[in-house]
């Protein structure tokens, strides 16, 4: 039996019927050395190269494997690596930052590498649609999107509280399309 949809990335790939006029100034792929579609065994040759210190391995009941690690210069990032459904393919990482402050700093890198953020009113549109899903404290959210053809591929830069949390995903891979 397969597991019950998950509302978020439903959702998110209903958003992706919403044309997209910013565009990338380099593409989407995933996160340092890991790009989407790898394989475990590929994730892990590349995290010492990316500096990642691994520090968790686990395999759900509903057949993810999630990878956890934190940074080498920055022990308080963590960074988790998902392979959804038993599927050995990398589809989102999810980097937390504990620092708020850095909001600002984060909004501008991430801009620089991916151009300019959706308008504010698609990030409102799909705030509003998953912030049900988050835990609570959600204060904002601004997303990029990927180029054809990677339209299916986001950074999604989420501010709580107390900490921000940037999420490289590919909703194509999220869902178990081919």
């Amino acid at each position: 039996m397969r597991p019950p949809y998950r509302a978020a990335p439903l959702a998110a790939a209903l958003l992706l019927l919403i044309p997209c006029t910013a565009t990338a100034e380099q593409p989407l792929d995933g996160y340092r050395g890991a790009e989407f579609g790898m394989s475990v065994e590929e994730l892990r040759a590349s995290l010492d190269t990316d500096d990642i210190v691994t520090t968790n391995y686990e395999e759900t009941p509903a057949g993810d494997v999630i990878i956890d690690g934190h940074l080498t210069e920055d022990e308080n990032t963590g960074v988790r690596y998902v392979f959804p459904g038993g599927r050995d393919e990398l589809a989102l990482v999810v980097e937390f930052r504990p620092d708020t402050t850095e909001a600002d700093a984060l909004k501008a890198d991430l801009s620089e590498r991916y151009g300019e953020p959706w308008a504010e009113d698609m990030s409102e549109a799909w705030y509003e649609q998953l912030k049900h899903d988050m835990p609570n404290g959600v204060e904002s959210l601004m997303v990029w999107g990927g180029d054809a053809p990677h339209r299916s591929r986001f950074v999604r830069l989420w501010a709580f509280d107390d900490y921000l949390s940037v999420e490289y995903l590919d909703t194509e891979l999220l869902q178990g399309a081919p």
